[in-house]
């Protein structure tokens, strides 16, 4: 809009410029008749002022042109400046729209490879599962379970909050792992365990000294397979499995030492051992 109206301006100017000019030089000088009976000097000296007059108003129309030259000049750096300016602003935006179009590459770039990655990560665990003897469709299936059992136990946890209820992270209930192995059943769950390389069962890594533990003999590398025929696979469940029946029932655990399985029999109750097991971090020194 500022250059359209410089550029108006600049033309309004030459033809106001151009109409003074030319009216200027058509305009005819007025002077007085010449009275009858005025001797030939006088009309001489009359001719002289006309063309004093003359040349003055051809200075004065050379100087307007010149003043006019100069606002037109004027104009026109004002135009060239105003082009650079629309020029810069337009180079501008074309590197903000082109910073944009980058940054939204990219970010669709980050999205397609987090969703490739997680395809990824799928597949190789579904490879692993197969690897480990379960079919294309059993491995589906297993991962299938386990995506919902971690749904389930988050929802029990949810609900548990909000009735005021406090929620014990190594209660079977509401543990994913649990939840996946009663889904499963005990010997798909140990085969889900083995293809990935996770143990099934608890390995012994302390015997506490004075423990029912260590007064029937077992000792740390034995592996604890069953306590009271349900089968255990970590201290979690051990854990619970103490909890339940008479304290100081006789109860019989399963072991396997050095690839050889026997039974011992202990009292129902913290039995005295460290160890680790299937999806537990760290030890527990309480039961299992």
């Amino acid at each position: 809009m500022p250059r359209i109206a410089l550029v108006l301006c600049a033309a309004l100017l030459v033809a106001i410029g151009l109409g003074t000019l030319v009216s200027g030089l058509d305009r005819p000088k007025e002077h007085p008749a010449a009275p009858l009976g005025i001797d030939e000097p006088e009309a001489d000296t009359s001719l002289d002022k006309r063309l004093q007059d003359l040349e003055q108003a051809l200075a004065e129309e050379r100087e307007a042109r010149i003043a006019l030259e100069d606002t037109l000049a004027m104009l026109f750096e004002e135009l060239d400046r105003l082009e650079g300016t629309d020029e810069r602003a337009e180079a501008g935006l074309q590197s903000a729209a082109e910073n944009e179009r980058q940054t939204r590459a990219a970010e669709r770039r980050g999205q397609r490879n987090e969703a490739d990655w997680v395809r990824s990560y799928q597949e190789r665990r579904i490879a692993t599962l197969v690897e480990g003897g379960f079919s294309d469709e059993e491995a589906r299936h297993a991962l299938q379970l386990e995506s919902e059992a971690s749904f389930k136990a988050m929802q029990l946890a949810w609900e548990a909050q909000r009735n005021g209820e406090s929620i014990d992270v190594m209660d079977a209930v509401s543990n994913p792992q649990s939840i996946l192995r009663a889904e499963m059943g005990d010997d798909a769950y140990a085969r889900y365990l083995a293809a990935q390389g996770q143990p099934t069962a608890i390995r012994i890594t302390q015997v506490l000294g004075g423990s029912p533990a260590n007064d029937a003999g077992l000792r740390a590398g034995d592996e604890l397979i069953s306590y009271n025929g349900e089968r255990v696979f970590n201290v979690m469940e051990l854990r619970n499995g103490t909890m339940q029946g008479q304290p100081g029932e006789d109860v019989v655990v399963e072991i396997e030492r050095d690839g050889v399985r026997m039974q011992l029999t202990l009292p129902r109750g913290p039995i005295g051992i460290t160890g680790s097991g299937a999806n537990v971090r760290g030890m527990n020194w309480w039961g299992g």
